[in-house]
């Protein structure tokens, strides 16, 4: 029983004495806190703090090492807190240093690793005390990580009065591109086409000009394709007042519909305090489908007779994608007068439609303008279709005609037979009666003419 105890009582003495594995021998990193070192006001041990002059805020970290570090370097990175709120501008501080003999205050040097940071700060910093955590990072000769953070805290004084009353600044003045004008080649564009857009880009402002410019392109449809090598179109600077011209090429397709389309210009640029801004314009392109309207031409006597009317028929195709409008038809020829124009009137794409004009038959010197001096005889002119497209563009196509006017036919005047030779003597009276038939004819026939001329005007 004795020996139990006393073996027990050697465990509990030797468990006292036991000493932990990281208490004395682990290596750490340590503040040199009683030497003042480049960058130092004063040492850690009598409150030094980080000095702030010039736009820069310059933290220095004196670290000496209990025990050996591989490579003789450790890794500094700070943390600078929030982003929104901090006075420092974020880059990549992270930086290795080395184990150096550095120099101290009053002469001499110390063995350390001696961390700086100059931190830039904001130009709209806010006045307050800020805390920067640096972590540092490094390996023992046996392969141990070695990981210590210290908190300095930095006092910004030449910033913005966090409790003075807002003021709002009253908006400055800023440079605008806008477009002062555009052409459009050719105009308007025809489905399945190119065209070329000529636009002019002016800077508004005549105090500041604008700098790094450049116009995105786009456009509403699909049937556009974009000729220019890119959609993106450098400018680079605009004085102030100033202008420039851009081309801009595009092709369209058959199918484009006819209608008008936007191209979109979003012009960026930068104004001379390097501030992004933007802007953005709308050039019009009107698009026609291309018109495809055909005539049958309508069948017209070889030769007709002075005095007799004729009637012709006409029939007008329309062969595009897009709807005609007030088609009519009309005829110009030396003693052919219509009655009036033929009108037709619309005519959906793919469909076909029917006119007719009745033609009164006259002499060549009955028609206006006419200096021949034949009343008779061939005669040649112009059918003329007219139509419009939507927009109320008038289109014309012609057909030459021709035909052979001859004198009008009078029925023979048959005298009755002679039943006795005494009545031989009044052959004259035949003639006169016949003479006098003509007359009234032809003045019959002007008469009508002239009543169909005042029809049409």
């Amino acid at each position: 029983m004795k020996r139990i105890l006393c073996l027990l009582l050697i465990i509990l003495v030797c468990a006292a004495f036991a000493t932990p594995a990281h208490a004395d021998g682990a290596v750490t990193l340590k503040i040199d806190d009683t030497n003042v070192y480049d960058g130092m006001d004063k040492s850690y041990q009598d409150g030094y703090v980080p000095r702030v002059s010039n736009g820069y805020a310059t933290l220095v970290l004196p670290l000496i090492a209990t025990g050996d570090i591989s490579g003789n370097v450790i890794t500094a990175t700070p943390n600078l807190g929030d982003a929104s709120s901090s006075p420092f501008v974020f880059k990549n501080y992270q930086k290795t240093i080395a184990l150096n003999d550095n120099a101290v205050g009053g002469g001499g040097t110390v063995s350390s690793y001696l961390v700086r940071f100059d931190f830039e700060l904001k130009s709209g910093r806010v006045n307050g005390v800020y805390p920067v955590t640096t972590d540092i990072s490094a390996q023992t000769a046996d392969g141990e990580s070695v990981q210590r953070s210290f908190t300095s805290y930095v006092t910004i004084t030449d910033g913005k009065n966090p409790n003075a009353p807002d003021k709002t600044p009253a908006p400055a003045h800023q440079p605008k591109i806008i477009i002062s004008g555009y052409t459009i080649d050719p105009d308007p564009v025809v489905a399945g086409g190119e065209f070329t857009a000529t636009v002019t880009l002016k800077n508004t402002s005549d105090k500041k000009a604008v700098y790094n410019a450049f116009v995105t392109v786009s456009c509403d449809s699909p049937n556009f394709e974009l000729k220019n090598e890119s959609s993106i179109i450098p400018l680079g600077k605009i004085a102030k007042d100033g202008t420039v011209d851009i081309e801009i090429s595009y092709k369209t397709d058959l199918e484009t519909p006819a209608q008008r389309y936007n191209i979109t210009l979003m012009m960026e640029y930068d104004n001379s305090d390097a501030a992004t801004l933007s802007s953005q314009g709308t050039v019009q392109v009107e698009v026609t489908q291309p018109l495809n309207v055909q005539m049958d031409k309508p069948r017209i006597p070889e030769s007709v007779n002075a005095g007799d009317t004729m009637s012709l028929s006409f029939q007008v195709m329309n062969m595009g994608r897009s709807k005609v409008y007030n088609a009519r038809i009309e005829i110009s020829a030396p003693g052919l007068l219509p009655t009036k124009t033929a009108f037709i009137g619309d005519i959906e794409a793919g469909t076909a439609a029917q006119g007719k004009m009745d033609i009164f038959v006259g002499m060549k010197s009955m028609t206006e303008g006419y200096k021949g001096e034949d009343k008779y005889g061939p005669t040649s002119g112009k059918i003329t279709l007219i139509y419009e497209d939507e927009e109320g563009r008038p289109y014309t196509q012609e057909m030459d005609i021709f035909t052979m006017i001859n004198e009008p036919v009078i029925g023979q005047v048959s005298a009755k037979p002679e039943e006795k030779p005494d009545k031989e003597s009044q052959w004259w009276i035949s003639l006169l009666i016949g003479g006098a038939a003509i007359a009234a004819i032809t003045v019959i026939l002007v008469s009508r003419g002239k009543r169909k001329q005042n029809e049409d005007i």
